[in-house]
């Protein structure tokens, strides 16, 4: 590694929170009726125009806007997934990004402490509280393509119940009823959750086979019996015996011979791969007070001593991998 890329990487939190608070601040939104002075730009987000034209410089230098002779505009690229008005909008999920900053700011304190820093939690489960409905929208915005996918990698032919546990949005009740016709399938969330997944899957293609169940998944009742268990991005949250309680409760509420497909971030033997997945379990660090990411090898040793029996492994180009347990019967 040479220095200019250490630098680089030194340096890194100044485009992105360049970026991150352009889209708080309502930029790409403001240009997407067509250009703008540094002036007009200013008035429109409610900003200084001195300090407007300087960062609207350097999002020019970072491609995510234009200029010319009629002002400032919106890159075509910023433009597709940053302007709330494009159907390929994903600036939620950019926003949760943005709503963590805090906790990384308190890296040293975690690091040193193994929790994260005092004042750095996680959002509440409010659906009212903006940082809760970035994070729920986010997941939308991160699953509205994959789910579709795993849908159709899932081994779920002659499957007559799903349960979708941490539901979060619902893309993936959504797309489990599309892709399934006789599936019925539980979102399982907490309340302040649920109530943000009702907005968004009522109405939609399959809806009236989505039912909804409230709780937390550690400690209230889960419903079933279910043929299939889907855990997506939970386990990471929870700690190792917190993980290892959560695969017994669902041994609980599977049908004999039932599938549990567990979606999340998983390492590699090592414990430094992928990279993404490294880094991960560092935003687990400041985020939560004992969850991490997890070895493939390790969930799968927990899930034997549950009763289960790996029934394979589903990987779809970068990201999240899938873990598939089969529940021994009776």
């Amino acid at each position: 590694m040479d220095f200019d890329r250490l630098r680089d990487l030194a340096a890194g939190f100044q485009p992105a929170k360049l970026l991150l608070v352009a889209l708080d601040l309502g930029v790409f939104d403001a240009l997407a009726g067509g250009p703008l002075a540094a002036q007009e730009l200013a008035g429109r987000i409610g900003a200084d125009p001195r300090a407007t034209e300087i960062c609207a410089n350097a999002l020019v230098g970072m491609g995510l806007l234009t200029h010319g002779e009629r002002g400032y505009g919106v890159a075509a690229p910023a433009a597709r997934w940053l302007v709330r008005t494009s159907p390929e909008y994903r600036g939620e999920i950019l926003r949760h990004i943005h709503n963590t900053w805090e906790r990384w700011a308190g890296l040293e304190s975690a690091w040193r402490e193994g929790r994260p820093a005092a004042g750095k939690p996680a959002p509440p489960p409010d659906p009212d509280d903006p940082a809760r409905r970035h994070f729920i929208l986010g997941m939308e915005n991160v699953t509205r393509e994959v789910a579709p996918r795993i849908a159709e990698l899932l081994p779920l032919a002659g499957t007559r119940s799903l349960l979708d546990l941490g539901a979060g949005p619902g893309n993936y009740c959504l797309a489990f009823v599309a892709r399934w016709p006789g599936l019925r399938v539980c979102h399982f969330d907490l309340p302040g959750v649920s109530r943000i997944a009702r907005e968004f899957v009522g109405g939609k293609p399959g809806a009236d086979r989505i039912t909804f169940l409230e709780g937390s998944f550690l400690e209230d009742p889960l419903g079933g019996p279910y043929d299939v268990v889907w855990a997506s991005q939970i386990i990471h949250m929870l700690g190792e015996d917190e993980v290892r309680r959560l695969l017994a409760r669902i041994g609980e509420v599977l049908t004999p011979g039932g599938l549990v497909a567990i979606h999340d971030h998983f390492l590699d033997p090592g414990r430094t791969e992928p990279p993404f997945a490294a880094l991960f379990g560092v935003h687990m660090l400041v985020s939560t007070d004992r969850g991490r990411t997890y070895g493939l090898d390790e969930v799968e040793g927990w899930g034997r001593e549950a009763g289960f029996d790996p029934e394979g492994r589903i990987e779809y180009g970068r990201g999240p991998r899938i873990l598939l347990l089969r529940c021994r019967p009776a």
